[in-house]
């Protein structure tokens, strides 16, 4: 009688869980999916240690790290993806002073000083490595600001 009531607890949360999932968006089917995986992994961790099998533990909580990670990941591109870019204002040009601040010099920089602020922030903003195109663009202006004038 025991595993009937079981049984019919599981087939109700099935039907629940499945109701549930075919309301939500595509993007919280993966957070489900993403989430799910990483509990169910450190669960297996989990139980795992507790029984005293240290073989299969060590690819649960591989499993459970990776599934963090590509959560974490995921909502980092999201994030990058959805920040708004500010555009550049029109018929405004940006003075020495303000090239200084953005390359974070002091007025008496040289020449080699600010390619050398421009490489080390270039190189950590830019488009390829998860920067965006507005403050690319704006290290440039900068970058040429100075070294023109």
């Amino acid at each position: 009688m025991g595993y009937l009531l079981l049984g019919a607890l599981v087939v109700v949360g099935l039907l629940l869980v499945s109701r549930g999932i075919a309301r939500m968006s595509r993007r919280a089917m993966k957070l489900f999916f993403w989430a799910g995986l990483f509990f169910l992994a450190a669960t297996a961790l989990v139980l795992f240690v507790l029984a005293g099998r240290f073989a299969l533990a060590a690819p649960a909580g591989a499993i459970a790290l990776w599934g963090m990670r590509a959560y974490l990941l995921a909502r980092q591109i999201r994030a990058n993806a959805g920040a708004k870019e500010k555009p550049i204002a029109q018929g405004t040009e940006m003075d020495r002073a303000q090239a200084l601040e953005i390359l974070g010099l002091d007025a008496q920089a040289s020449p080699a000083d600010i390619e050398a602020a421009y490489k080390t922030l270039i190189v950590k903003n830019h488009p390829d490595q998860g920067g965006t195109d507005w403050l690319a663009a704006r290290l440039n202006e900068a970058r040429s600001v100075l070294l023109d004038t």
